[in-house]
């Protein structure tokens, strides 16, 4: 793991996150929370040195104590104290004073952890004084005391009037030492205080060794209820009538069959009254529980999934590129059902069965304690069961989980890409690698009914058999005279109350800990801090700033040893188009996603107007940058709800921006104009008029910054010109950086930058590089070669990732006309 001191160095994104968490609090202790991370100490640190020493005083001090001679003579000591001829005060005063330093220190510890983040918290810095004052005044004090008795001690030795036992000598000596040891600590704990700021250790959950921590617990699932704690207390007072309803039931049934028999028809008569308003107000009781604690499993459900959620999406693109959204999709779902189901129902039913239990078993032993007891022995075999049951079904249920996450990836990835499976006729591999990744799941599941269904059953072995039991020696009871039978009926009910809720809890144990199993990936998402914070960071006037690229050099997060660009430097100032040309792969869209800050260099600087990329506001960033790629991606909605994806916008912004983006036209053919849905990812319409949409969205932002990444190579010559056409009315007086695909917009261009495997090999205007003989002349001319060869000679297209190295005589009066 790496360990990031606050006082080091650490790499750019690790800084920025510690940065945005200075503003907020973390909780007190050795380990304090900051935005899903936390702080700790080093274990060799001045606290535990301390507590070392307090503890060795500790042991010290009383060992050579009670060592001191006879039992007779410990004795005289305390009875006949005197405070020359005893040490027992120096043992007491140890005592107490290394039982109270042991926890001050700590205290005084964690409340420095927090004022270095509240520095100027006067609640804070008063109790932070108060224990240092009070560390000192133990141990300067105990020094005092011990000097003072030594004094005396010895005093009372050379006038002979008492001769102590020679471990109390030794006891008065390591008193003094240890108390001046102390003392020293205590004076220095000022300093040793401030330096925490500089040996606390941040841990990210993103750090390897944060990953090993378990993320998930009981105890954490069960903290994500707390907002729901008026329904959830409302719903337990609901649930502690009902059992309690539940409870008496048993009592007042054996109550009826006792009169029946001995009181006559009127008792008989008052006591099926009073049983029949307990079962109804039992019924009424478990109604409101029911809905409440279901109600409040609603509402859990939903804020947790909200949570997870935006959690996700704040995540760095780099996480999207390692995580499938079908695994991603599967959490939000599969994962947040079962955890409803864990913290409300069963928590519901838990309680029940507690109450249940224990009031039966008070019930139980007003009636005959010999029967409980011969019931409850049975109670620690069932509870190490259950434990045991509940560790192994924690592991398969985040497998299983696991399983289905890989399964609803693989069927979100071929109905996503249905057309493409259809061309190649490839339904049935789609079917089969989907019924292998259920095949999977399905096998990790029957694992799951299997300990299920024998855990079940060896259960119920012990409770029916402890019933019988119960039933087998109450009947010798009865025989000897020693319980009548409508105790014995009574007590029978109970133990099948106990038996049954026992068997229950057992199973809901298992249940839990299969929630936590599912809750593991989802802490983890929840968890994980984004090495690029989307806000927080600082603003400026415009962005509309020469742009600077400074020895850049970038590797792919998941291909992090193959570097795609290699020291990359220029500018691009305000007003300017620059055009990236080259061959494929070069790093020309690479450059785009690192403007548009989607990762982080590896090395090298990236600014605006001289402020660092890193330093920006993201969100207020790329509200002025706006992005058309090569192919667009539109949302399942309409075409205006697309166009106005990026702000809200009124019908008439809408189509303005449509009528400069060439698609104001093609918009109005349809029935329902600008709200025709375009189905998913814009699959209802071409790909010019996706394209065109694109671009509307763009200008609509009304970006100071536009970046185009061959937004016509994918297009036939007629949308190509169409949407050249509402380019080059979006390039107007902008600041453009353009991934070149047609020659026109190189030769327009104020500078173009040739990319070739992560460098910059060429620079300048279409002239200056045409003259230099270099590697731009080789892709224009076997462009232009190309065209020739296939009848374009009026081509106006440009594609250097087509072109290869070369260069055939053609005459530079046959370029393709702009």
């Amino acid at each position: 793991m790496e360990h990031k001191k606050t006082g080091r160095k650490r790499p750019n994104h690790i800084q920025d996150s510690i940065d945005a968490s200075n503003s907020v609090p973390h909780s007190g202790g050795e380990e304090g929370g900051v935005q899903g991370g936390y702080y700790s100490l080093p274990t060799r640190r001045f606290t535990t040195m301390i507590q070392a020493v307090l503890l060795f005083d500790l042991v010290s001090s009383v060992t050579l104590w009670l060592c001191g001679g006879s039992n007779n003579y410990l004795e005289d000591n305390v009875k006949h104290f005197t405070i020359r001829d005893s040490v027992f005060d120096l043992a007491s005063v140890a005592f107490v004073k290394c039982c109270i330093l042991f926890f001050v220190y700590p205290w005084l510890e964690r409340l420095s952890m927090k004022q270095i983040d509240h520095p100027y918290d006067k609640q804070l810095a008063s109790r932070k004084c108060s224990c240092h004052l009070l560390a000192i005044f133990l141990s300067v004090g105990s020094f005092a005391y011990g000097i003072t008795k030594g004094v005396l001690i010895y005093e009372a030795r050379s006038e002979k009037q008492h001769q102590l036992h020679p471990t109390y000598y030794a006891l008065v000596i390591s008193s003094v030492v240890f108390s001046l040891l102390e003392s020293v600590f205590s004076l220095s704990s000022f300093v040793a205080m401030r330096r925490l700021k500089v040996l606390r250790i941040l841990h990210t959950p993103n750090d390897a060794e944060s990953k090993k921590k378990p993320k998930a617990n009981l105890g954490r699932l069960m903290t994500l209820a707390k907002p729901e704690l008026v329904l959830l207390s409302v719903a337990s007072l609901a649930l502690l009538a009902s059992s309690g309803a539940q409870i008496a039931a048993p009592y007042f049934f054996g109550k009826v069959i006792q009169a029946s028999m001995e009181k006559g028809m009127k008792h008989l008569n008052d006591t099926i009254v009073i049983l029949s308003l307990v079962y109804l107000g039992g019924a009424v009781a478990a109604l409101l529980r029911a809905w409440l604690f279901t109600l409040s499993g609603q509402r859990l459900v939903a804020r947790i999934r909200k949570q997870l959620f935006n959690s996700i999406l704040r995540q760095e693109v780099a996480f999207f590129d390692n995580n499938r959204t079908g695994e991603l999709i599967n959490r939000l779902s599969s994962d947040t059902q079962v955890i409803q189901n864990a913290l409300t129902v069963n928590v519901s039913m838990l309680l029940r069965y507690i109450i249940q239990i224990i009031g039966s078993l008070i019930f139980m032993f007003t009636l005959s304690p010999k029967l409980t007891g011969v019931l409850i022995s049975v109670v620690p075999i069932v509870g190490i069961g259950a434990q045991q049951y509940g560790r192994f079904v924690q592991g398969l249920r985040k497998k299983f989980q696991d399983e289905l996450a890989a399964a609803s990836t693989t069927a979100e990835e071929s109905i996503g890409n249905i057309r493409t499976v259809r061309s190649f006729s490839q339904e049935r591999k789609a079917m089969d690698i989907y019924k292998t990744d259920i095949d999977k799941s399905y096998n990790v599941g029957a694992k799951l009914a299997l300990a299920s269904g024998l855990f079940q059953g060896v259960i119920g072995i012990i409770g029916q058999g402890a019933v019988v039991l119960v039933l087998w020696y109450g009947g010798e009871l009865v025989n000897r005279g020693e319980l009548d039978v409508g105790i014995l009926t009574a007590f029978m009910l109970y133990t099948l109350n106990v038996a049954m809720a026992f068997a229950f809890l057992s199973s809901l144990y298992g249940d839990f800990m299969q929630a936590v199993g599912a809750s593991v990936r989802m802490f983890e998402l929840m968890d994980r801090l984004p090495s690029i914070n989307m806000e927080g960071g600082q603003t400026l006037a415009s962005v509309n700033q020469t742009i600077q690229f400074q020895d850049v050099c970038f590797a792919y997060p998941s291909r992090p040893d193959t570097d795609v660009l290699m020291g990359m430097t220029f500018e691009l100032k305000p007003g300017e188009t620059v055009a990236l040309v080259g061959p494929s792969g070069g790093g020309k869209s690479t450059v785009i996603s690192l403007l548009e800050r989607f990762y982080d260099p590896k090395s090298g600087v990236i600014s605006i107007g001289g402020t660092n990329l890193g330093l920006l506001d993201l969100f207020w960033m790329r509200r002025k940058i706006a992005l058309v790629s090569q192919e667009p991606v539109l949302f399942a909605t309409t075409i205006a709800g697309n166009i106005a994806y990026g702000r809200d916008a009124t019908q008439e912004e809408i189509e303005e921006v449509a009528k400069q983006a060439n698609a104001h036209d093609f918009i109005t053919t349809f029935e329902e104009g600008y709200q025709t849905q375009v189905g998913e990812r814009g699959v209802k319409l071409s790909g010019g008029q996706k394209q065109r949409v694109a671009i509307a969205r763009a200008l609509l932002m009304n970006p100071d910054i536009l970046l185009l990444d061959e937004a016509t190579s994918a297009l036939d010559a007629e949308s190509e010109h169409y949407v050249k056409e509402a380019i080059d009315r979006a390039m107007i007086n902008r600041t453009v950086l353009v991934i070149a695909h047609r020659l026109s917009t190189v030769r327009n261009a104020d500078q173009v930058l040739v990319i070739d495997k992560g460098h910059i090999v060429e620079r300048g205007t279409h002239n200056d590089l045409l003259a230099s003989e270099g590697v731009y002349k080789k892709l224009v001319l076997r462009q232009l070669s190309t065209s020739k060869n296939n009848g374009e000679a009026d081509d106006e297209g440009f594609d250097p990732d087509l072109l290869g190295p070369g260069e055939p005589p053609i005459n530079e009066e046959e370029e393709p006309r702009l």
